[in-house]
C-alpha cells in the first residue's frame, strides 16, 4: 500500500475536506488506537450513524481501514484505524480545483493555530516546551537545492513520526514555507 495519496479529483477533495471527516481523522490520530464508530461519536458529539457514513467515505479514499471486530455484549463492534498516509493536496496541479485546495489549506492553518492558542491557555507551565509547543517564523535565505533539502528533511521526519512509539505523544503541526519572488527595480 502506498504511503501517499494525491488528491487529484473533485470527488477526492470533497471526501477529504469535509470538516467532520477531518475531525474524525484527527481524533483517531490523537487516540492512536483503533476506534469504533460509537467511540468516535461519543468523543465528537455526533451520531454513530453519521460517523459510520463518514468512515465509509474515508475507507473509499484509502485513509481508514477496518482493523478488527470484537463481540461486545453480543454485538459485533468494528474497530477502524487511520492509516499513516501522507496527503498531497495536489497544489502542484494547475486545474479548476484551486479554490477547494485553498479552502482546505485555510482550514488546516486555522484549526492548527486555534488549537495552539487554546493549548497555551490550558497549560500550567508555559516555560515547558513539552506542554506549550512553539511557533517560529521568519525569513530564511535558501538556494533551490537547500529548499529542496529542507522539504525532503521535513517530509522524511513526518513519514518517520506518523505512528506512535513508546514515550511519544501526539503533536499537531503546520509548516508553511514559500519563496518571496520580487524584482529589485
Amino acid at each position: 500500500m502506498s504511503n501517499q495519496i494525491t488528491l487529484t479529483t473533485k470527488e477526492q477533495l470533497d471526501i477529504y475536506m469535509n470538516p467532520q471527516r477531518l475531525r474524525i481523522l484527527k481524533v483517531m490520530d490523537i487516540h492512536a488506537a483503533p476506534m469504533t464508530c460509537k467511540q468516535l461519536s461519543c468523543t465528537l458529539g455526533i451520531s454513530a450513524s453519521a460517523v459510520s457514513h463518514h468512515i465509509k467515505r474515508l475507507e473509499n479514499l484509502g485513509l481508514v481501514v477496518l482493523d478488527h471486530t470484537e463481540s461486545i455484549h453480543g454485538i459485533q463492534a468494528k474497530y477502524y484505524k487511520h492509516l499513516p498516509i501522507e496527503i498531497n493536496m495536489g497544489n502542484d496541479r494547475n486545474n479548476d480545483l484551486k479554490a477547494e485546495r485553498t479552502l482546505l489549506s485555510d482550514y488546516f492553518i486555522y484549526e492548527t493555530w486555534n488549537g495552539f492558542k487554546e493549548n497555551i491557555e490550558r497549560v500550567k507551565d508555559r516555560s515547558n516546551l513539552m506542554e506549550t509547543g512553539d511557533a517560529i517564523n521568519g525569513i530564511l535565505y535558501l538556494t533551490e537545492a537547500e529548499a529542496k533539502q529542507i522539504k525532503g528533511l521535513i517530509q522524511d521526519f513526518y513519514s518517520n513520526h506518523m505512528v506512535p512509539t513508546p514515550n511519544s505523544i501526539p503533536w499537531e503541526t503546520a509548516i508553511i514555507a514559500f519563496p518571496h519572488n520580487y524584482d529589485n527595480e
